[in-house]
């Protein structure tokens, strides 16, 4: 592959900060440059991607639909049984999910690799939209899901559901304190696979209602260990191995 030179003339503070943090993270200046144009460039081409949203004829009435590039990628009950189904077979392309015959609900959540980065549009279900990462749980089996970073929480929450089918095994009790005060759940040991790598951890099994997207909220018990970027205007979310 043929290089090119790029001249980028910048200000003497600039690079005298440049020059400082290549020597803290012990890489080149140009190593450097590199990276943050490879970055920029990949969270716009991310933003740039749209995916028609027209339901096919054949859909049954009342089923909801995971559409990619104007096709279905998956068809079921709930909204996170379609897009775990989606991640699992397109999981670099934007989502949209959409109910054949009627609106879905709006539902509201709140919880009190190498060096690249990766990037996913936001998933949207009719008119709203959410940062979902694909993600693998890991027990006594591999279990794909979807899932939601909450930097507020400290634990990774999963759902019931995904925690028997993961075969995830107990690791004991914990209290959690929400705005409606404390909620005392059960915690299991997991392996959490993302893009950027394999995270041993304990999560705590929740009720996630499937009017969301997702079936886990990764806490900072996970986050902790990655770069996250959540671009809320260009409904994008990043992650990097920092």
């Amino acid at each position: 592959m043929a290089l090119a030179v790029i001249n980028v003339r910048v200000g003497g503070e600039m690079k005298r900060k440049l020059a400082e943090l290549a020597k803290s993270a012990g890489a080149t200046q140009s190593d450097l440059v590199k990276s943050a144009v490879a970055e920029k460039i990949t969270v716009h081409q991310t933003a740039r991607l749209v995916t028609p949203m027209t339901i096919p004829d054949w859909v049954p009435k009342g089923k909801y639909v995971a559409l990619v590039r104007g096709a279905v990628a998956a068809v079921g009950d709930s909204v996170a049984e379609v897009v775990a189904t989606a991640l699992d077979k397109f999981s670099d392309e934007p989502i949209h999910v959409a109910r054949k015959g009627r609106p879905i609900e709006s539902g509201h959540y709140a919880f009190s690799v190498t060096a690249a980065i990766k990037c996913w549009k936001y998933v949207t279900v009719d008119q709203d939209s959410y940062p979902v990462i694909p993600t693998t749980i890991i027990g006594k089996k591999r279990l794909r899901v979807a899932s939601s970073p909450d930097t507020a929480a400290s634990l990774t929450l999963v759902d019931s559901q995904i925690v028997h089918q993961a075969d995830l095994q107990p690791a004991g009790q914990v209290d959690i304190f929400t705005a409606a005060g404390p909620v005392k759940a059960k915690t299991f040991n997991a392996d959490i696979e993302l893009p950027t790598g394999n995270y041993k951890t304990v999560v705590a099994s929740s009720n996630i209602p499937k009017v969301l997207p997702f079936q886990a909220l990764l806490g900072r018990n996970v986050l902790d260990n990655v770069d996250l970027y959540a671009l809320g205007k260009s409904k994008v979310v990043c992650i990097s191995d920092p």
